[in-house]
This record gives C-alpha cells, structure tokens and sequence, in this order.
C-alpha cells in the first residue's frame, strides 16, 4: 500500500477526533448490537475454520464460534471439507440469534460480486466461438463438468467428440484440463446457478464438412461395427463418420431376421458405399454387395426347360414355395400343377419341378409340377399374382424376396 493509493475499508470506532478503520472486521465487534451492525451492513468479517460438523463448518470470528454451512462456504460443491479447516477466509454475518450466541456466516456475498464480470467475459467467448480452457471436476455418465474460473459448465456426452463416445472414465480423468467451446449460457439467480454448456467437438472440423472429398458411391470401405439395433447396423466409416448397413443389405442368400445374427458390436467389416447425404449426414451401406450376387448366374444353373429337385418350404394362397438350393426358392402357382398332382404335395417333401421361368431383374422363379396335358390354366389367378408382385415392388430395390409371398416362404424355411 502507498501514500495516494484508494482503498475500501469499514469504520471499527470513533473516539474523540480519532477514527479507526478496518479493510475487514475480525476481533472488533463483540457486542450483539455491533454483531446485528455488522449483519445489516454486509460487512465482511475475517474467519478461521476450525472444525467440520454434519451440515458445514465451525468458524472463530472475533473470538466467538460461528457456524458456515457447507453450500455457503465456496461457489462450487464442496468435494473435500477437510481442504478447509485452518484456513482464514472473508465472511459476512447471515444470522445472529440468542444474543450473539448462534452466529451463522456466509461467503458467498463476497465470492458471488466478481461473477457478473467473469459471466460477462465468459459470454464473449460463447459469441466469438473461441476456445476456452477448464479442469475437469467431475465425470458423470451423461457427461463432463468444467471448471470455468468461479462457474461450472457442463459438456454433455453427444457434445464430447464428432465420434460416438460411451464410457467417459476411459478418456478423461477428474483434474485434466481440456479445451471447449461455450455453446450456450443460461442465467439465473443467484447468478451462480447459471448454466454453461459446452461443447469439446467443435474445436475440431466437422468430418461431414470433407466426406464427399473422401468417400464416394460404390466405395469399398473396411470398418467397424458400432452400434446394433433392430433395423439393422452402424459402422465406423472413419473418424466421426457412420455409416448405416440396413438389414435387407446384409445377405443375398438369407433374409436376416436379426442384424445380430450376422454382424456384432466391435466386427471389422467391408462394406460399400450405396448413398450419401451430407445435409442429413447419413450413409448407406452394404454388405452383401461386396459378395457376388447368386442372381447373375441363375440361368446358368436352372435354366428355363430344364427340371431340378426341391423341398416344399410351404404353402401360400397362389401355390407353394419350393427351395431348389441355400440360394433359390421358386414359385410353383396352383395353376401350372398337373390334375393328378394336386392335392398330394406335402410340405417338407422333395418334389421335381420344371423351371418355367427366370427373372434375374425381379428375383423370381416360376416352376411348374407334372405334366402339361390337360392341366388346368388359371389365366385370371396367374395375372393377378403378376400384377400384384410389380406392384408390391415398384419402385424398389430388388432383393432376395420373391414378392410378399416369397417373403413369408422364407420365414417359415429358416423357422
């Protein structure tokens, strides 16, 4: 302190012409007047914590014990209240009862009349969307809190990478100081409970910014399988990017009941690229077209005259479904069955079929059973089936099923 300097500081008495003056208050007051004096004007008064109780602290304030609840003793929750004890800190009188008996004190007057300016500041970071430091206080599973000088932020757990984050505790430690962004803050009163988020991805780039630079339609692409639910599977592309393996994209052969079946949590796999959308930031996956399709050698196997031995898989309103291999399941309508033969197909019995026909593009199988003469032909039943499965599959992606029909074939081959 030098001869000119301003200073802040509280009359402790006046005698005669003599004024004595205090930058805080410690063994001055005693009386109860003085002590509700003191109370009323907010005037800080020096404390020493000398013990710790069930609710807060013991306090020895102008040599009377003074009690300082835990919420009242820091800005920020109090982890370790042995950090405290016999220590000397600022305090301002909150309660005075049985004439100066039960004396309870409080910091947070003092602590909170820097914090409108350190909020102020913390608000210019948040609009500049410039990075900020902090220590890490405290690791929950939805997240991670930040020390921000007097205040805490809360980085939430979608807010810590551009990749999907599980376990925190694996990547962060309480006490590691770490860089963010402020996204967001939200005051209130008393202005310490105001909120600040925080976001640690966005001191990176967005990895969607560049994605058309690095993947492209029809890209083979190796792996990891991230995520697994019932539609299908997520998969690791590269840093911060997922892609979307839906189920009916997992096998030719099969139709996949449960993604869990051929794909788990962890699996490396290959896949290609079959869409991108960077505004929803979505990519569409493959596996089963990294893998020949059956499909282009059809004719070659079952060509259309020749016949060929299957198992009646079952039975639906147009006729029966017959599997010819692990790959091909045809279509045997009621109307190409011989008269003789109707009524004595069983299921799960191996019978043999004509192939009829063959479409590669739809994914179909026509057959017939017996022979031809004096079958009966259902024009009307055979052209309304027809009509149905372009319907049922206009406008989509042609897959393993054969129609609607052959889907539920299918299911009761693999049941």
């Amino acid at each position: 302190m030098e001869i000119g300097n301003s200073i802040e500081a509280y009359i402790v008495s006046m005698d005669n012409d003599e004024i004595i003056l205090s930058k805080s208050l410690s063994g001055h007051a005693t009386r109860f007047d003085d002590l509700i004096s003191l109370m009323d004007n907010k005037v800080p008064v020096d404390g020493r914590v000398t013990g710790v109780n069930r609710g807060g602290f013991n306090v020895t304030v102008m040599g009377k014990k003074a009690f300082c609840p835990f919420s009242h003793i820091d800005l920020k929750y109090v982890n370790e209240p042995t950090g405290y004890l016999s220590k000397t800190y600022q305090f301002v009188i909150t309660r005075v009862t049985n004439k100066g008996r039960d004396i309870v004190l409080s910091r947070l007057p003092l602590l909170e009349k820097d914090l409108v300016v350190q909020l102020d500041e913390i608000q210019k970071y948040c609009d500049e969307k410039k990075i900020m430091t902090g220590t890490i206080t405290k690791i929950a599973d939805f997240g991670l809190f930040v020390s921000i000088n007097d205040f805490e932020g809360l980085v939430h757990i979608s807010e810590i990478s551009w990749d999907r984050t599980q376990n925190l505790e694996e990547l962060y430690s309480v006490g590691q100081t770490i860089s963010f962004v402020v996204l967001k803050i939200e005051r209130k009163e008393p202005l310490r409970n105001s909120k600040i988020s925080l976001s640690i991805r966005l001191t990176s780039q967005n990895p969607w910014e560049t994605v058309s630079q690095k993947l492209f339609i029809g890209n083979l692409v190796h792996g990891k399988i991230t995520r697994v639910i019932g539609s299908g599977a997520f998969i690791q592309l590269m840093p911060g990017i997922e892609g979307f393996i839906h189920v009916s994209e997992m096998s030719w052969i099969k139709r996949v009941h449960q993604p869990s079946d051929v794909v788990s949590v962890g699996q490396e796999v290959s896949v290609t690229i079959l869409s991108i959308d960077t505004d929803k930031q979505t990519i569409s996956c493959s596996i089963k077209d990294i893998n020949a399709n059956p499909w282009n050698t059809v004719t070659e196997k079952y060509p259309v005259g020749s016949k060929a031995m299957g198992k009646v898989a079952n039975q639906a309103k147009y006729g029966y479904f017959i599997d010819l291999d692990d790959y091909f399941t045809g279509l045997l309508p009621n109307a190409r069955i011989a008269k003789e033969k109707k009524g004595a197909i069983r299921k799960g019995e191996q019978i043999e079929v004509t192939i009829v026909e063959v479409d590669r593009e739809n994914y179909r199988i026509g057959l017939s059973y017996g022979e031809l003469v004096d079958m009966e032909i259902d024009a009307d039943a055979m052209k309304k089936f027809e009509e149905e499965q372009k319907t049922s599959n206009a406008g989509k992606r042609p897959s393993t099923e054969f129609g609607a029909l052959l889907k539920a074939a299918m299911t009761k081959k693999e049941d």
